[in-house]
């Protein structure tokens, strides 16, 4: 049977013509690294680095609405990002649970999670090998 590893990319669907304003958000308030694959580049695709994972942003008809849909990006410096976030007229919702994670929509009603795993998090001490490496430049 495979072995499921993790996310390799995820990808959320934006209006048609979106590509400037999600490039403003993602790459200008966020401050993700958008990257570039000479075989995978098309218009109306935008990818981001996520560490070791990828977020695509792709044009095309928006089917609806889940409230509960979202991806969880992990921060460090939540708190910093949600108050520059919030300075720029962002709307932030704080969790109820007051324990550091914040909600975020980005321009086109995708939500998203931002939150700061603890220092001791499973994952951080990961070990990772050549192999899992996926460049796109």
């Amino acid at each position: 049977m495979a072995e499921i590893h993790g996310i390799d990319h995820i990808q959320l669907p934006i209006p048609f013509g979106a590509s400037p304003r999600a490039r403003a958000f993602y790459q200008g308030l966020l401050g993700l690294t958008e990257v570039r694959h000479p075989e995978l580049d098309r218009p109306g695709v935008l990818r981001f680095s996520l560490g070791w994972q990828r977020l695509d942003l792709s044009e095309g008809s928006y089917t609806g609405v889940a409230p509960q849909a979202h991806i969880a990006l992990r921060v460090a410096g939540v708190a910093r990002l949600a108050d520059a976030l919030q300075a720029t007229g962002q709307r932030v919702d704080r969790s109820a649970l007051n324990d550091g994670r914040v909600f975020v929509e980005d321009p086109f009603g995708n939500r998203l999670e931002l939150i700061e795993p603890p220092s001791n998090s499973f994952d951080t001490q990961g070990e990772h090998h050549v192999r899992d490496l996926h460049l796109a430049v």
